[in-house]
C-alpha cells in the first residue's frame, strides 16, 4: 500500500508511542527491583545472602519481563485480529491499514531492547568516563545488571565494566521469547 509522507510521518509517530506503552511496565519494574532487591546484595556483607538476594531479584525481573512480553504478544496478536476484521469492512480506514500496534516479532524484540536502552547509556558512558553519577545510577537503577559481575569480581578479581552489557540479551530475549508466546495463545 501507497501513503503518503504525511501518511507515513503519523504511522511512525503511532507505531514508536505503541512501542513505548510496551516499555513502560519493564523499565519501571527493573527501576524498582534494583532499588530493592537487588541493592540487597550489595548491603550485605555475607556473600552466600548476596548471592540469594541477586537470584532473587534476578528471578522476579525476568519473571515480570515474561508476564509483560506475554501480554504485550498477546495485546499485539488482538491488535491484528481486530485490524483485519476493520480492512475488511472499512477498506478506505487509515488508521487500520497503518498496522499501528499489530503483531510482529520485530516488535518484541524492539520493545525489550527499548527497556534497557537507559542502561546501555550510562553503561557506555560510564565505560568511557568513569564519574559518580553514572556509578549511583547504576548501582541503585540497574543494579540486575552490574551487580552479578561486581559479586563475580568480589571472588574472582575486578572484571571490566564492558562486561555488564552481556546482561542486555535476556531481558530483551526473556521479553522476545514471552511475546511471541503471548501471540500463539
Amino acid at each position: 500500500m501507497k501513503f503518503t509522507r504525511e501518511q507515513n510521518a503519523k504511522r511512525v509517530w503511532l507505531e514508536f508511542k505503541d512501542l513505548l506503552t510496551g516499555t513502560a511496565f519493564p523499565i519501571i519494574l527493573q527501576l524498582i527491583l534494583s532499588a530493592s532487591i537487588i541493592l540487597f546484595a550489595d548491603y550485605t556483607e555475607e556473600i552466600a545472602l548476596s548471592v540469594a538476594a541477586l537470584l532473587f531479584g534476578e528471578f522476579l525481573l525476568n519473571g515480570a519481563y515474561a508476564v509483560f512480553g506475554r501480554q504485550n504478544g498477546i495485546t499485539a496478536y488482538r491488535h491484528t485480529v481486530q485490524g483485519e476484521k476493520k480492512r475488511s469492512l472499512q477498506p478506505d480506514d487509515v488508521a487500520a491499514r497503518f498496522k499501528t500496534g499489530e503483531y510482529a516479532v520485530w516488535k518484541g524484540i524492539v520493545i525489550g531492547f527499548i527497556s534497557v536502552v537507559p542502561f546501555a547509556v550510562f553503561q557506555f558512558v560510564n565505560c568511557l568516563a568513569p564519574n559518580t553519577f553514572c556509578e549511583f545510577l547504576l548501582q541503585y537503577a540497574f543494579g540486575w545488571a552490574v551487580f552479578p559481575f561486581r559479586l563475580i569480581g568480589q571472588a574472582a578479581g575486578e572484571l571490566s565494566q564492558w562486561l555488564n552489557f552481556v546482561w542486555l540479551i535476556i531481558p530483551v530475549g526473556v521479553h522476545t521469547g514471552a511475546y511471541v508466546w503471548g501471540a500463539a495463545v
